[in-house]
């Protein structure tokens, strides 16, 4: 009798489970949010963006396990996004993809001030020159936080650029404070995907914080590898088919010309290469000999028929009295 009381469960978290197991079988994606650190205001406004895209639901982590474990006779690997579930979370339910869902919580997120013990989301970087800042204390806090600075010329000036943070880098004090003198905001609040699944797959986080434009340079470029792979190969693709036929013709009508196969398509270049031949051999006769060439000859060549009259000899010199 003692085992049944301890195998009990009460109503209101048999309701819970209940309820997540109709969203998982409702959905086709469900993914496992981190919404610690996030404030129930920025939570509620980011809930209200996706109604009608998404259901977010915030329940214990042990109840949504037993939700997992039950729906996962059904649903192959969903049990494996157990090992998501840490720290404060939730559930997310929709029937856009991971990526795009992700995306949709990723244009929600806010800037938000530093706080030391938190983690920056992004490298920041304070370069070298003059501030605004009156000289003061403040040289002193920026050099605390690793920033080179001193006065010059009665301005707090930045003597070198500063990498002040990197990605993930834990937020001291110290530099939590010179951030917000600089108006710096390297937190983001906003729902975080830890895990999305999908048909039988699971997508971590990481995975779907892709870059877009990255991808598509990807892309663009694996098409253009393969592009020049399959011309040079001479593979035939819908995609290549035409520049091969185009390099085949121009190839066939080359080797028919310097063969001189009279060929339909031919036959004018023939006749053009001919005309050329002829002209320039007319050319180099012509400054030899103008006479050689006919009137039209002369007419195609631009030469006028004064120039081809044949030259006048010079006049005998009479012999002289007494020269034989």
């Amino acid at each position: 009798m003692s085992g049944t009381k301890a195998t009990q469960v009460a109503p209101w978290k048999q309701e819970v489970v209940n309820k997540l197991s109709g969203l998982f079988d409702r959905y086709p994606v469900v993914g496992v949010l981190d919404i610690s650190n996030l404030p129930a205001r920025e939570f509620q406004q980011t809930r209200q963006k996706l109604r009608g895209e998404a259901e977010i639901v915030v329940a214990k982590n042990t109840l949504i396990e037993l939700a997992l474990r039950k729906v996962s006779k059904r649903k192959e690997k969903l049990e494996e996004m157990v090992k998501y579930l840490n720290g404060q979370s939730a559930l997310i339910f929709s029937r856009m993809n991971p990526f795009r869902l992700n995306k949709a919580l990723r244009q929600n997120r806010i800037n938000a001030p530093a706080k030391p013990g938190s983690k920056s989301v992004r490298d920041v970087v304070i370069p070298a020159g003059e501030t605004e800042f009156a000289p003061g204390p403040i040289v002193a806090e920026l050099q605390r936080a690793g920033i080179k600075a001193r006065i010059q010329a009665g301005k707090v000036v930045i003597m070198e650029e500063c990498h002040l943070l990197k990605e993930g880098d834990v937020i001291t004090k110290e530099i939590s404070d010179v951030l917000a003198k600089f108006g710096i905001l390297p937190l983001e609040l906003g729902l975080k995907l830890r895990a999305a699944y999908e048909a039988g797959m699971i997508f971590a986080g990481e995975v779907l914080e892709y870059d877009e434009q990255k991808a598509v340079e990807h892309i663009q470029l694996a098409w253009t590898s393969a592009f020049n792979l399959a011309v040079n190969t001479d593979y035939p693709t819908s995609a290549t088919v035409g520049i091969m036929l185009s390099k085949a013709t121009s190839a066939a009508q080359n080797l028919a010309l310097n063969a001189c196969i009279p060929a339909t398509q031919i036959i004018p270049m023939l006749l053009s290469r001919a005309s050329a031949e002829m002209l320039g051999l007319s050319a180099a006769l012509g400054t030899k000999d103008k006479r050689s060439l006919d009137k039209e000859l002369m007419e195609i060549l631009g030469i006028t028929p004064e120039e081809a009259k044949p030259e006048e000899k010079p006049p005998e010199e009479k012999p002289k009295e007494g020269e034989k």
